[in-house]
């Protein structure tokens, strides 16, 4: 199901759910090349002032909520909508029941680009697709390559760093597009900064020779343990901000933006829609 937060698309689906859609896309050969965009609050939030990367979000394929505050803002816009009482008192009576939802992990499923990303190599593996990884800087993409394919022996996986330049140069977007291309995989995994990576893919999608293509964040350094992950019930109860501010001081900033500056625009939204 297709909704819309801050006038930016997002498909509510479980894991299972998106998996058996880029499934769907992969059996079917010759079809164009899709991109998935796995997206947190911030996403949102940068969207409203970057013309560039809001029209990819809209353009997507597929946005998944990578972030129990996405979920979140699509029930309280639906909550709010409803008629009767005084909209004020509503809000602040479904915020708090929204509230409720996530801290009883009640609001629904996320779609993360690490879970995505570890479950579509498992199935890659199953049906013989190729995959590239791009970017990570240094050696953090072989050292990826060479984790999956202890994990996935069977899977047929390809790699490159990329460069500081890539998406400002035109002969490092070359070098990278011509080796894609020339192991046309299924899956092309991105991992620059966010917003720049999506750009990117959205930019080179019509050069690509891949089925899908999906920006990681820093899925390549979580995948190979170099970030603590929050624990479960963390994630589950919208905490996961909480335990980033702990682990990683220095993100404060991106994550003020995801925990403050977004409910309030979403807040303002809602009011924007009764009117």
């Amino acid at each position: 199901m297709r909704s819309e937060v801050l006038g930016i698309p997002v498909d509510i689906l479980n894991r299972k759910e998106t998996i058996a859609i880029i499934d769907g896309w992969l059996k079917r050969p010759g079809k164009k090349a899709r991109q998935v965009v796995t997206a947190y609050s911030e996403f949102f939030v940068t969207a409203q002032s970057d013309i560039v990367f809001r029209d990819v979000m809209r353009k997507a394929d597929l946005v998944t909520p990578d972030g129990v505050s996405v979920l979140a803002a699509v029930e309280y816009l639906k909550r709010t909508q409803t008629k009767g009482g005084f909209f004020i008192l509503k809000c602040f009576a479904e915020g708090l029941n929204v509230g409720r939802k996530i801290l009883s992990s009640r609001i629904g499923e996320t779609v993360t680009g690490v879970r995505l990303f570890e479950e579509l190599n498992a199935l890659a593996e199953r049906r013989g697709w190729k995959v590239f990884l791009l970017g990570g800087w240094g050696d953090v993409g072989s050292r990826t390559a060479t984790m999956l394919l202890e994990r996935f022996p069977r899977l047929r996986v390809m790699f490159d760093a990329g460069e500081n330049r890539v998406g400002t140069d035109r002969a490092a977007d070359d070098r990278v597009t011509k080796k894609i291309n020339a192991w046309k995989p299924d899956i092309l995994f991105v991992q620059y900064n966010p917003v720049k990576q999506e750009k990117w893919i959205a930019s080179h999608l019509s050069r690509l020779k891949v089925g899908m293509a999906m920006g990681v964040g820093g899925t390549f350094n979580e995948f190979l343990g170099e970030f603590k992950k929050a624990p479960v019930w963390m994630e589950k109860s919208g905490l996961k901000w909480l335990w980033r501010v702990i682990v990683e001081p220095q993100r404060f900033g991106r994550i003020f933006r995801g925990v403050i500056v977004f409910p309030w625009m979403v807040f303002q939204e809602s009011l924007k829609r009764k009117n």
